[in-house]
C-alpha cells in the first residue's frame, strides 16, 4: 500500500533565494512507514512548492500525518487537516509578590500568538494545580479556582501553605510553552505591632496638643502691644498746646497755666 499526502506551499516574502530543507526519511512511526520524494527542495520566493509525504506501509486505517516547521530545534507551527496550527510562545505571567493571610489574590497568565487558542495550567513548586482546590484533598488548606480558558488563578483567601513558586503552561495542538517561575509569599499580619504603632501616634498627638496649650497660656502666641499713646499721637506734656498759625509754616507752642 502506498498513500501520498502532498502539501502545497507558497513562500512568504523573504530572501531572493530560499532553501527549504525537508528532513524526512523512511522510518517506522507507530507501524507507519513514510518517505518523501523531494527532501531538499529549492525554490524562489513567491513561487509555490509541493512537499510529498508518502505512506509506503501502514497498519492503521487512517494514519494521522502532521507537517511541522522546526526552527532552532523548536516547533513553530504545525500543518494538519489543511489547517495551520501555531505553537504558543512563552506566556506573560503576573504573580503578586506578597499577600497577607486571609486576603484574596489573582494570578494572570496570557498568550496571544498560539493558534488555536491555548489552554492554561498553573504549577506551584512544580506541582500541577487542579481547576478547583476543593476537588483535591491535597489542596484542602487552599481556596482557589483556575480558569483554563482565561489563565486566571483566583485565591479567595490565601493560606500560609500557598507560599511558593508559580508558573503557567499554555498548550494547544501544536505544542506548549511556559513562563518563568515567580515567587509569591503569604505573610501573617502583626496585629500587636499595628495596635502599638497606633497608640504611639496617639501619644505623640496628645503631647503636641498639651505643649501648644501650655505655650498659649504663657503668652507665647500673644502679640506684644505698646503701652500708652501711639507714635502717631504722642502724649503732650501738661501746660503745652501746639498751635499752628497762618503766618507760620510750622508749629509753635504756647504755654498755658492752670490755676
Amino acid at each position: 500500500m502506498a498513500l501520498s499526502r502532498r502539501l502545497p506551499l507558497r513562500l512568504c516574502p523573504g530572501p531572493s533565494l530560499l532553501v527549504l530543507l525537508l528532513f524526512v526519511r523512511s522510518c517506522l512511526i507507530e507501524a507507519v512507514n513514510l518517505k518523501s520524494s523531494n527532501q531538499n527542495p529549492v525554490v524562489r520566493e513567491f513561487e509555490s512548492v509541493e512537499l510529498s509525504c508518502i505512506i509506503t506501509d501502514s497498519q492503521t486505517n487512517d494514519p494521522r500525518i502532521e507537517w511541522k516547521k522546526i526552527q532552532d530545534d523548536q516547533t513553530t507551527y504545525v500543518f494538519f487537516d489543511n489547517k495551520i496550527q501555531v505553537k504558543p510562545v512563552a506566556p506573560v505571567c503576573r504573580v503578586p509578590k506578597a499577600v497577607p493571610v486571609g486576603k484574596s489574590a489573582t494570578l494572570h497568565c496570557q498568550e496571544n500568538e498560539g493558534y488555536p487558542r491555548p489552554h492554561y495550567r498553573w504549577y506551584r513548586n512544580d506541582i500541577p494545580l487542579p481547576t478547583d482546590s476543593k476537588a483535591n484533598p491535597r489542596f484542602r488548606n487552599s481556596s482557589f479556582v483556575l480558569n483554563p480558558e482565561t489563565g486566571t488563578l483566583v485565591f479567595n483567601a490565601v493560606h500560609k501553605d500557598d507560599t511558593g513558586q508559580y508558573y503557567c503552561f499554555a498548550t494547544n495542538e501544536a505544542g506548549s510553552a511556559h513562563c518563568e517561575g515567580q515567587e509569591m509569599e503569604v505573610y501573617d499580619l502583626n496585629i500587636a505591632g499595628i495596635i502599638g504603632g497606633v497608640l504611639v501616634v496617639l501619644a505623640v498627638l496628645v503631647l503636641i496638643t498639651l505643649g501648644i496649650c501650655c505655650a498659649y497660656r504663657r503668652g507665647y502666641f500673644i502679640n506684644n502691644k505698646q503701652n500708652g499713646e501711639s507714635y502717631k499721637n504722642p502724649g503732650k506734656p501738661d501746660g503745652v498746646n501746639y498751635i499752628r498759625t497762618d503766618d507760620e509754616g510750622d508749629f509753635r507752642h504756647k504755654s498755658s497755666f492752670v490755676i
